[in-house]
């Protein structure tokens, strides 16, 4: 007769309890790094005066209807046809501190969000990467795209940049349970809630018809954005018609998110594009178009485990020109009229914060190239990946540094906290803090000056 009383657990089941107790901390603690990393380097990239600058609709939009709605009406008020409410909630956050800090405190959230999406990142790309260096990497292309640090990072007027990275992520995420599920289904939802624009991968849900415990994420998007084109019904943007060529949208696409990967500045870029000629963007298509055949290489069988992968890199490929040629569509621009003035253009004009999305997605299907070739497991192959991810890791390192953005020179926050405090003392009643760019501003009462806080509910 069988015992009833377990046997007390030997060395080898003790040494596999504890073996598998460290692979939890090392899966855990992977992520964990990725964000303090990705958290610090957003922080670095910005120079002091940026930090201390708020950007366009974060002073003159989410502030001023924080302040004039309260904290929580103010979280589902619809602006320009679509609903923000990562950007709200940061402004709530950033209200509970002192009004001479913030400015830096709404610019130290942005960078927790990109952390937190480059931990979330590590975690969902598992499957698609199973090399710890590809994953980390992969996880940092968002911080690390050189272009993103003259307009987008450090302001929640731009941060649905770094949220729309995620969706293809979220929605390859196979959990094994249901409590699994939830995560990454609330993530789906306030990213939903944050970027219409996660409505291009929307037919990636067909993949995980098949997965039920998917279909929480799925469900959890699709409800995002039911809200979200309910409000673009309802409340619809208003937009003056500006003529722009369709062949120029095309160019844009090589011009400005291929472009900027190599040289974030523009004055360097037209430089080289007017010295080298057309020659020097075919040449950058090429690499990234071996990039694509590298990561799609193989017979494509199901249970070849390169599956995720080659999804990911199909939607990468695809959202890459497509958010881009959607993005000018609905807001057209004389920034990109190449046919009438040239490259040169893009010199007085600059890259445009359009740019940024479609840059990551190019530099995460070269980081996939690097993860297909290392699971090749040749010494050649593996080879190629090492270098791929060196040259990479060096390009993307480089051109890092901090540099002047599009803040640069406009009215610290501190700066107008002081004149605020004398303005008032000579007996006025308000004061307008002007931020950048120009024209773009938020009036404070002189009472939430003198007091030094925000008031706790509504005006």
């Amino acid at each position: 007769m069988s015992s009833l009383v377990a046997e007390p657990a030997g060395p080898a089941d003790r040494f596999a309890a504890l073996s598998r107790a460290a692979r939890r901390s090392r899966g855990a603690l992977l992520p964990l790094l990725v964000g303090a990393v990705a958290t610090g380097l957003a922080w670095f990239r910005l120079l002091p005066g940026a930090r201390n600058t708020l950007w366009a609709e974060d002073a003159a939009v989410f502030l001023t209807q924080r302040l004039h709605s309260g904290p929580f009406v103010s979280l589902v008020l619809p602006y320009d046809g679509y609903q923000q409410l990562v950007p709200r909630l940061l402004t709530d956050l950033a209200t509970a501190v002192p009004v001479p800090d913030y400015a830096r405190m709404v610019t130290l959230l942005c960078c927790l969000v990109v952390g937190l999406a480059a931990a979330g990142a590590a975690v969902w790309t598992r499957e698609a990467l199973q090399h710890p260096a590809t994953r980390v990497l992969f996880a940092l292309v968002p911080v690390l795209t050189p272009v993103v640090a003259f307009e987008v990072l450090g302001n929640t007027a731009n941060l649905h940049s770094f949220l729309l990275f995620l969706v293809p992520l979220l929605l390859l995420v196979r959990p094994s349970s249901t409590r699994g599920a939830l995560l990454p289904a609330l993530v789906a939802f306030v990213v939903a809630m944050s970027e219409i624009q996660a409505l291009f991968f929307v037919p990636m849900l067909l993949l995980g018809v098949r997965h039920r415990r998917s279909w929480p994420i799925g469900g959890a998007l699709l409800l995002g954005l039911v809200v979200q084109l309910s409000t673009a019904v309802l409340v619809p943007r208003v937009r003056v018609p500006v003529a722009q060529q369709p062949l120029d949208v095309v160019r844009g696409w090589f011009l400005e998110p291929l472009l900027s990967i190599v040289w974030p500045r523009v004055g360097p870029a037209v430089t080289r594009l007017v010295q080298v000629g057309p020659v020097l963007l075919v040449v950058l298509a090429l690499a990234v178009a071996a990039a694509v055949v590298v990561a799609l290489w193989g017979r494509w069988r199901r249970d070849d485990g390169l599956c995720t992968l080659r999804t990911l890199t199909v939607a990468l490929v695809v959202a890459s020109p497509l958010v881009w040629c959607v993005a000018l569509a609905v807001n057209p621009t004389p920034r990109i009229d190449f046919t009438h003035h040239g490259v040169e253009l893009l010199a007085a004009a600059g890259y445009l914060r359009y740019a940024a999305v479609p840059s990551m997605f190019v530099l995460g299907v070269v980081v996939l190239a690097a993860e297909r070739l290392l699971r090749v497991r040749r010494r050649a192959a593996t080879a190629a990946g090492v270098v791929v991810l060196a040259l990479l890791v060096g390009l993307l390192g480089w051109r890092a540094l901090p540099g002047e953005s599009a803040r640069t020179g406009a009215p610290s926050w501190s700066a107008e906290y002081r004149a605020a405090r004398r303005h008032c003392a000579e007996g006025a009643t308000e004061y307008r803090f002007d931020q950048a760019p120009q024209g773009w501003n938020v009036t404070l009462g002189c009472a939430t000056v003198r007091r030094g806080a925000f008031p706790t509910t509504e005006r």
